[in-house]
């Protein structure tokens, strides 16, 4: 099967993901990122949320790491609806509030940076529409500058929140003296895994094609992770409903192994595993790998481990190792993306269900994403 006639919009943004990566990261330069907000307000945060909604939450989950290792500041994501209707008042005063919108027509997003003005807290929108309501609510923005993007489920759009969320933690550490980094040190770190991924592509891109051939007829996917590769995980279970409709359940390798291994008919199931070479959980996984593998499932790991790590029987699909472990989610989330947009053209199914150009359909008298009720609490 000649996988050029399954090319897509999805699979071409993963494969532009480094050229477009070292893009954002030069409109992030430190000039820019210097001026979006001053420094006396950054000395005076105590803490950081970061929040949005689907791959903009997930950007800030994948960000926690670089937060820990280069801001000194403590630093949470949060779900917006969480943010927006749950989290106790008090605990924003102070703190620095990160609203994630590409569009910048999110209602919730927008709640919640008007909460966090509301509440003493310092709000700061990243959208790539420094013009939108999200924008308009919040003290601070940071446009992105993204180019002209062929529509489809977010691959770039991810990269690009994950590398503004990377540079303000790089940013937040520099004013703060908690790293010594300079911005060129910074700047290399991201480029050169940028640089591992592209050598990495063509081969990552026909494994993805034939494991997509394989899973075309699943009947559902696990998703199964911890810690840290768990933010790259929930993003592959995005892409899969986004890309092609598919039914998804996600979980960690212990949860897994108590609740998932007695889903019937296992041979019918897709079951990828997202685990890194320094992942605590690495010995518990390898055990679930084997379990999977022996009941008849189709098992996928999503890994930097050495070849013959895992049972034999599982399908591995490499990815490339960093020098700086934070950088990773920048990369990880590839094979998820070429293999959902590959199983969309090989299925015939269109990304969105009724998605046609840049409009997502909704039923008429529906309140959905942009249109929905702001209450500021």
């Amino acid at each position: 099967m000649d996988r050029k006639q399954y090319d897509s919009a999805g699979a071409r943004q993963s494969r532009y993901t480094p050229e477009f990566g070292r893009l954002i990261l030069q409109n992030m330069a430190a000039p820019k990122i210097s001026e979006v907000i001053p420094a006396e307000e950054l000395l005076a945060v105590h803490r950081v949320y970061i929040t949005g909604c689907g791959d903009s939450y997930l950007a800030g989950l994948s960000a926690l790491p670089a937060f820990q290792a280069l801001s000194g500041v403590k630093c949470t994501a949060v779900k917006a609806t969480d943010f927006a209707r749950h989290l106790p008042a008090e605990k924003i005063e102070g703190a620095l509030v990160i609203g994630i919108s590409i569009s910048g027509t999110v209602s919730r997003v927008a709640e919640c940076l008007q909460r966090a003005v509301k509440h003493g807290g310092v709000a700061l929108a990243i959208s790539d529409n420094p013009e939108s309501p999200v924008a308009s609510s919040a003290n601070y923005v940071l446009p992105l500058g993204m180019p002209q993007l062929e529509p489809a489920p977010g691959v770039c759009s991810y990269v690009a929140s994950t590398l503004a969320l990377f540079c303000l933690a790089h940013h937040i550490g520099r004013v703060g003296g908690a790293n010594n980094l300079t911005h060129e040190q910074f700047n290399a770190c991201i480029t050169a895994h940028l640089d591992q991924a592209a050598a990495a592509l063509p081969a990552m891109e026909e494994t993805c094609f034939a494991a997509a051939q394989e899973l075309q007829n699943c009947r559902a996917f696990d998703f199964v992770s911890d810690g840290e590769s768990r933010s790259t995980a929930v993003f592959g279970q995005a892409k899969m409903v986004e890309f092609f409709g598919g039914l998804v359940t996600g979980d960690d390798c212990e949860d897994w192994c108590h609740i998932n291994y007695f889903t019937e008919e296992p041979s019918t199931l897709g079951t990828f595993i997202t685990i890194f070479a320094d992942s605590p959980s690495l010995s518990r996984t390898k055990e679930l790998v084997q379990c999977a593998v022996n009941i008849g499932r189709k098992v996928y790991v999503i890994t930097d481990c050495a070849p013959g790590t895992f049972a034999e029987g599982a399908h591995i699909i490499a990815l490339p190792t960093p020098a700086h472990t934070w950088v990773r989610p920048i990369v990880s989330h590839l094979p998820y993306d070429f293999i959902g947009a590959f199983i969309s053209e090989l299925k015939g199914a269109p990304p969105f269900r009724a998605y046609e150009g840049a409009v997502w359909h909704t039923p008429e008298g529906s309140s959905h994403i942009r249109d929905s009720e702001i209450v500021v609490l």
